[in-house]
């Protein structure tokens, strides 16, 4: 999901931005294929870099209380940051906090994760 397209298709993923610096994703794990990934990345636009930003706080919130956190706050020059993934393995879905960065922009993470990207 990107900022100009905020829900999936088939409902599953949706995005939302409440002012500059809080964003939630909400996925709906019944709406998933067995085999599907998320990947929940972060993206700067201009010069800015992950250095700048600081530390980034992730929360995984349930219906009652958080069910997970962690905290990125190793980045220097990475635009890009791939902060989590979510999969499932044989009955249970896991979630994998990730922290990788990328020097590059949201176009070229996005073509590492298979997405069709029209740079004009």
């Amino acid at each position: 999901m990107f900022y100009n397209q905020p829900l999936s298709q088939d409902g599953a993923v949706q995005l939302t931005v409440d002012g500059t610096s809080e964003q939630s994703v909400r996925i709906e794990l019944g709406l998933l294929a067995e085999d599907a990934r998320v990947h929940v990345a972060a993206a700067l636009v201009g010069e800015r870099t992950f250095g700048d930003v600081g530390a980034i706080a992730l929360s995984v919130e349930g219906p009652d209380r958080a069910l997970a956190t962690a905290v990125v706050d190793a980045a220097t020059t990475e635009q890009t940051l791939v902060l989590v993934e979510l999969y499932q393995r044989g009955a249970a879905w896991r979630l994998r906090a990730v922290g990788q960065g990328y020097d590059t922009g949201l176009a070229d993470l996005a073509r590492r994760h298979g997405v069709e990207v029209d740079d004009e």
